[in-house]
């Protein structure tokens, strides 16, 4: 996603360091200079949003599923190209009446913040319908986190489409009708991609066990073992025998058989906290310098100290 788009930005500066006008020139007069117009540079604003938009981009990635960032990575780029490009040509076939391409990847710009926009609409969605506040303390403090980065994402992007640069004016300038165009439809191929990836994207609720939620809740079940334990990856990898985790100190990683992947955490929950508290106090004895295998008697009186801990957590 940050390649692509550092790629547009490359792309415009060569045609600002040719010469727009000379660039202009030569794909007004090629039948395929209508589709390549939307490359071509047209002011330092559109650099700074292309680099914008990856940067607003960003935090819907991070508040995504793990397993599917890149599917969404992908969307968001071949999208906001694609719409960019489609909405130009929109412009001149039915609007232009100039006989000259418009230019700028604005259109590419403004159809990625639409993108933004939608997404980040279907992140409140999936907030309010998955609700992980009862995981724990820290889990809730990231839900409160992704509402308030969601929140400001419509608002901006509201503010900039409405007020600073407001798109929806009757005019036939290049600008303002192909903004328009590209805004509306990224939205609307994002409620599309998002319709078909409903479950996938934990927009119907349920709260499945990904890695996501397997760090975050690591550090709301660190906050009920009585020694602090250095902070572990939590990650899917292929167990040995009929473990369903295994802990690796020397990697600072703790490894979850995939038998637990994408399962509902309304079934599967209590015995993978179960086992995830087991893997973190043999963490805690690592921590203090203790080989949680070597079954001497001060070992196991120390295991069973803090496995006691294991369980529901105390009733406030």
């Amino acid at each position: 996603m940050i390649v692509a788009f550092l790629a547009l930005i490359v792309v415009n500066l060569a045609t600002f360091a040719i010469g727009r006008t000379e660039v202009l020139d030569v794909l007004n007069s090629s039948p395929f200079g209508a589709l390549l117009a939307p490359f071509v540079y047209d002011s330092w604003g559109t650099i700074g949003g292309l680099g914008g938009v990856v940067l607003l981009f960003s935090p819907v990635l991070f508040g995504t599923p793990v397993s599917q960032r890149r599917s969404l990575s992908v969307f968001f780029v071949t999208s906001s190209i694609a719409i960019g490009v489609f909405a130009a040509l929109l412009w001149d076939a039915f609007y232009d009446n100039t006989g000259l391409y418009g230019s700028g990847s604005s259109s590419i710009a403004i159809s990625a913040q639409g993108v933004i926009f939608a997404l980040s609409l279907l992140g409140l969605v999936r907030l309010a319908r998955q609700d992980t506040r009862r995981l724990g303390t820290l889990s809730s403090h990231w839900w409160y986190s992704f509402a308030i980065i969601y929140s400001t994402l419509i608002l901006t992007s509201l503010w900039f489409v409405l007020s600073l640069e407001p798109i929806f004016i009757p005019t036939l300038l290049y600008n303002w009708r192909v903004h328009e165009f590209g805004f509306l439809f990224a939205v609307t191929a994002t409620a599309a991609y998002a319709g078909r990836r409903w479950s996938a994207l934990g927009l119907d609720g349920v709260v499945r066990i990904d890695e996501m939620l397997m760090n975050y809740h690591f550090d709301d079940l660190s906050l009920r073992l009585p020694v602090r334990i250095p902070k572990y990856r939590v990650l899917f990898k292929q167990v040995r025998g009929s473990d369903t985790m295994e802990l690796h100190p020397e990697l600072g990683e703790i490894w979850v058989s995939e038998s637990f992947r994408d399962k509902e955490y309304s079934v599967e929950g209590p015995e993978f906290e179960k086992e995830l508290l087991g893997v973190m106090v043999r963490a805690a004895l690592v921590a203090e310098g203790t080989n949680p295998e070597d079954g001497t008697h001060e070992t196991a009186r120390r295991f069973d100290e803090i496995a006691k801990f294991v369980g529901p957590p105390p009733k406030s």
